[in-house]
């Protein structure tokens, strides 16, 4: 079964308010047709207003005065990052799992305005944030100046909106986790064994923890249970070993962890 690519530019337009529109996609198609009208035909705003049918105040910001909608421009920036219908096989993809990730369990997107944050873990430099940001191809600014109150975090210097509405296509939830029900990303279901190795690596990554004394990894999670029955089964998939849930948290048996062989 052929899987259909994630992040359409339907789909990223959408996570606009749309304004005067009935939604922000609307702004995106007419916009298009109205620049490829003026384009063909050499004319300005008010021609192409008269023969689209469209306001002429709206048509004369794009087309005069070379604006463009917020969702035309986030598409555009999407697209020159190779986010825009990737597949599982895409580099771009391999970078956005990982990311997806972190978002939910050691980073945030604001409700605001969609830029993610992510916390630095344990392994400080060594995380694997670092990693999957540079693939991402984006650039990115590290916060020490409040570690000694929290953990380091990472915020990203240049088009962190645009990421942080990808991310929210493919699943990653927006606003405080802690306020909301939460479900896996869809495009888990069916994706590769390396697909779900990766999310899953990058996770505990950030969230197991390790006793003194014991095999076994612990992830100390307050979250929705069906949430935890559904992270407890992808853990345990890809460890093929057992898996436990209860109300606090997941436990993950020790021949499980030393399958993983990715948390240190």
């Amino acid at each position: 079964m052929t899987t259909p690519p994630f992040v359409t530019e339907r789909e990223l337009a959408r996570t606009f308010d749309g304004g005067s529109y009935v939604d922000a996609w609307e702004a995106v198609e007419q916009y298009r047709k109205a620049m490829k009208y003026a384009s063909r035909k050499n004319v300005k705003s008010g021609a192409t207003a008269s023969a689209l049918d469209l306001p002429r105040s709206r048509l004369r910001t794009w087309i005069d005065d070379g604006g463009k909608p917020d969702s035309v421009r986030a598409i555009e920036i999407a697209h020159s990052y190779e986010w825009i219908e990737c597949t599982y096989d895409d580099r771009a993809f391999t970078a956005l799992n990982a990311l997806v990730a972190n978002i939910f369990s050691g980073g945030s997107i604001a409700q605001e305005n969609y830029r993610p944050l992510f916390a630095v873990n344990k392994r400080g430099e060594d995380s694997h944030i670092f990693d999957a940001l540079e693939l991402a191809n984006v650039e990115y600014d590290v916060d020490r100046e409040h570690e000694r109150e929290r953990a380091t975090e990472v915020r990203l210097s240049t088009d962190g909106a645009v990421l942080g509405r990808v991310l929210s296509v493919l699943g990653a939830p927006v606003g405080p986790k802690a306020h909301q029900r939460l479900e896996l990303p869809a495009y888990l279901e069916n994706a590769p064994d390396d697909v779900k190795s990766l999310f899953v690596a990058c996770y505990l990554e950030n969230r197991a923890v390790e006793y003194e004394g014991k095999r076994t990894l612990r992830v100390m999670e307050d979250r929705n249970r069906s949430y935890l029955e559904d992270l407890a089964a992808l853990i345990e998939e890809v460890a093929d070993e057992s898996v436990s849930v209860d109300n606090r948290g997941i436990t993950i048996s020790a021949a499980a962890a030393r399958n993983l062989g990715t948390v240190r």
